[in-house]
């Protein structure tokens, strides 16, 4: 990333250290080996403090669940814990060091699934310094920057491999089949012998959903018991796994979670203002918003889990008549089978009452030994937040992003240059200018750096956004694009970051979703030389057939379409990251403006080094910046294209935004609420139209008198790098800043027909 003036970072930076434990002795980690099987990426983990291997597992059901069995009279209960997705290799041992000797004095073998799954810091490092709230943002928007930062990051990718790997546990050679198929093995040698039992806590529940399937069919007659403490499972996952099974395998079934209520009261991520169930539900799953069993909401709203858990219609009541049970946290009265007090999300594993009913549930008996009174973890998982930096009102800031080096033959050869020529003159218009260029404009970074400059912006900023690289278009997944009365095939429009062959596409459902965060007061205008890059309604004009003919290679530095007719593999991997989404809903009321370089039913181009829009534009910002309106600003972008039809520049967002000041504060958004005059708002750092350099307003003077070539130095065919605007020399004169408008029109307008000439 390179900076033309000093600028927040995008990039996520270490968060602050989180408490340890030290690590488990050696002669206590001993004692856990004939209870724990530890597992690494679904295999069993040959390193780290704790190895199982096949021996250890043949050795519990051929030496120590047999002598435990011995010791004991009647039916032996054996419960298998798996511990939820945020902990260690050292947490998840050390769960089962405070479990193992309680379960024992219950009369009940224990064996531990340590997964290793670690995700508390590998969320908080994906996340980074979002997790310490440090941004400027509203307290009601903090959540969801939150949670669209974790979605932009690595949250999805971090999730899906710990699902990954509890899927793979139970699969092919995986750790916890060999379990399987040696309780199996077990039952059939000893029938009658022991029962089996599970318990899962948040991921954990997804670790089950996939193991006891194989339980069952490896021998094992039946399985008693399934407790889930705040089950983290995706509701159709469990569905398809788990639900079938209750009452025809799994005997009982009872789920352990908060009320809505509560799970909103949590917090996690330092940050977050909800329970982790929320930011799972929001930002890890590929259909964001996927219903997710823990949560009330998603659970009432499933007919087949609402008539399972045979819930009413009152929040938080207890679940009656239904085939399983549900215990909505606080309930403190009634069954002793049936009581919860936690109020986080990860406190369930470490509330009395909660284990305490579990274990009455496995054993069959109310007398038990209770629970351990133990430390509760949750706050060692995050980071604790830092204190906001102030933020001053009324600061301009942008990103601009330029991508050539596409692989595969999709290269462009003027983005870069756009991007830069854009940096030169917001720059030269006051602002705090960041880049992106090529192999750094990923996909995840182009959403975080776009993220960043919106959440962190206050009511008087002033906020420019300018992409130049491929446009294409994406099959619309979750039917927002689709019209009443119109079953016409519908697609999304979509920008091409670098990665984007591996479905990192960036949709208008994407950058609509971060521009809804955008704080009142807050002014936010995007460039785009592309193709279909919005047309304000997302909707696709521009059909394949129209244009499967120009996004062929041509010569470097000759005329080349900005567009891309995306294949069958970059569809298929897009379609596989972002799932099957439900129906987005509509925006939020637009504020931002974005100028396009061309309309829905055209094509972007390039000639001679440089976008054709960022030619005309670009040399516009200085001279119409505080002085014309966005609708004037359009016009005169739109007389450098009247001389050729076939690209028509465009101008989207809310029909009142065409005469606000181009690239000026909000009326009433300035320092103190006080709303200075558009005209003044720039800072005293600004650059006023009399700023052009010597060498630009030669060109112009050229230019404007007919010079034609003679004019312009360097470049291809006379064009130039489009060159900086100067530092300011005060106020000019009316008359100074129309000529110089005018001036930078007829430069425009002269650039435009040199391409038009080297294109032939």
């Amino acid at each position: 990333m390179s900076e033309s003036s000093p600028a927040r970072s995008t990039s996520p930076v270490h968060p602050m250290p989180m408490k340890r434990q030290p690590p488990l002795p050696k002669g206590e980690l001993d004692t856990l080996r004939p209870h724990v099987v530890n597992l690494s990426g679904g295999k069993f983990s040959s390193t780290g403090a704790f190895a199982t291997t096949k021996k250890d597992v043949d050795a519990i059901f051929a030496t120590h669940l047999p002598a435990f069995a011995a010791e004991h009279s009647g039916v032996v209960p054996v419960v298998f814990y798996a511990h939820g997705g945020l902990v260690d290799e050292q947490s998840g041992l050390r769960i089962a060091q405070t479990q193992v000797d309680w379960w024992k004095s219950n009369g009940v073998y224990p064996i531990h699934f340590v997964w290793e799954t670690s995700l508390a810091g590998a969320i908080t490092s994906a996340v980074g310094d979002w997790a310490q709230g440090r941004r400027g943002w509203l307290d009601e928007a903090k959540d969801r920057v939150l949670e669209l930062a974790a979605r932009f990051g690595q949250g999805q990718s971090i999730w899906g491999q710990m699902k990954r790997s509890a899927e793979a546990a139970s699969a092919g050679d995986g750790g916890a089949r060999y379990v399987a198929e040696a309780l199996g093995a077990y039952c059939t040698a000893h029938p009658g012998t022991i029962s089996v039992h599970a318990v899962g806590h948040s991921a954990g529940s997804i670790f089950h959903s996939f193991f006891l399937p194989v339980v069952l069919k490896a021998g094992v007659p039946v399985v008693e018991t399934l407790s889930l403490l705040a089950p983290a499972v995706r509701t159709d996952v469990f569905e398809k796994q788990i639900v079938p099974l209750v009452g025809h395998g799994v005997e009982s079934l009872a789920l352990f979670t908060m009320t809505e209520k509560l799970e909103r009261d949590d917090t996690c991520l330092g940050a977050y203002g909800k329970s982790l169930l929320y930011l799972v539900r929001a930002s890890f799953e590929p259909e964001e918003f996927s219903p997710i069993l823990g949560l009330e909401e998603c659970l009432r709203a499933d007919p087949v889990l609402a008539k399972l858990f045979g819930l009413s219609g009152v929040s938080g009541s207890p679940g009656a008549g239904g085939a399983a049970d549900i215990v909505w946290s606080k309930t403190t009265s009634g069954s002793l089978t049936s009581r919860s007090t936690s109020t986080s999300h990860g406190g369930f594993d470490n509330d009395i009452p909660t284990m305490d009913s579990v274990a009455r549930r496995v054993t069959g008996s109310s007398r038990i030994q209770s629970f351990p009174v133990t430390r509760d973890l949750g706050d060692e998982l995050w980071p604790v937040p830092g204190p906001a930096a102030p933020r001053p009102a009324g600061t301009h800031h942008a990103l601009c992003v330029g991508i050539n080096a596409y692989p595969s033959g999709d290269a462009l050869y003027g983005c870069v240059a756009d991007a830069e020529a854009w940096a030169t003159q917001f720059a030269a218009a006051g602002f705090a200018v960041r880049t992106l260029l090529d192999a750094e404009a990923t996909r995840q970074n182009i959403l975080l750096g776009l993220l960043d400059l919106v959440a962190s912006s206050v009511a008087g900023d002033v906020l420019a956004f300018q992409y130049a690289g491929h446009g294409t278009y994406v099959d619309d997944l979750d039917g927002d694009e689709a019209e009443a009365g119109n079953a016409e095939k519908k697609y999304d429009e979509a920008l091409c970051p670098i990665d984007f062959r591996e479905g990192n596409l960036i949709i208008d459902d994407d950058l609509g979703e971060i521009f809804d965060q955008l704080p009142d007061g807050v002014s936010l205008t995007a460039f785009f030389d592309s193709c279909h890059s919005g047309d304000g309604q997302r909707r696709l004009q521009l059909q394949p057939a129209d244009v499967a003919d120009l996004s062929a290679a041509s010569a470097p530095h000759g005329r080349r379409a900005r567009f891309i007719i995306p294949d069958e593999a970059t569809s298929k991997n897009y379609r596989a990251k972002r799932g099957t989404p439900a129906r987005a809903g509509k925006r939020a009321l637009a504020r931002e403006v974005l100028f396009s370089a061309c309309k829905p039913t055209e094509v972007a181009y390039e000639t001679g080094g440089h976008g054709d829009f960022t030619v005309a534009a670009s040399l516009l910002v200085v001279p119409s910046a505080n002085r014309l309106t966005n609708g004037e600003f359009l016009a005169r972008v739109r007389e450098a294209f009247s001389s050729q039809p076939r690209q028509n520049p465009d101008f989207n967002g809310p029909r009142a935004a065409k005469s606000r000041i181009f690239l000026a504060p909000l009326a009433g958004a300035g320092a103190g609420g006080g709303g200075a005059p558009a005209e003044s708002a720039m800072g005293a750092g600004s650059a006023s139209v009399g700023s052009i350099p010597d060498a630009i307003t030669a060109l112009l003077d050229a230019a404007a008198a007919g010079g034609g070539a003679s004019g312009a130095a360097g470049g291809v065919g006379g064009i130039g790098p489009l060159a900086p605007a100067g530092p300011g020399n005060g106020a000019v004169a009316g008359s100074r800043e129309a000529d110089a408008a005018t001036r930078a029109l007829a430069a425009a307008a002269f650039l435009r027909a040199a391409a038009d000439f080297i294109d032939g």
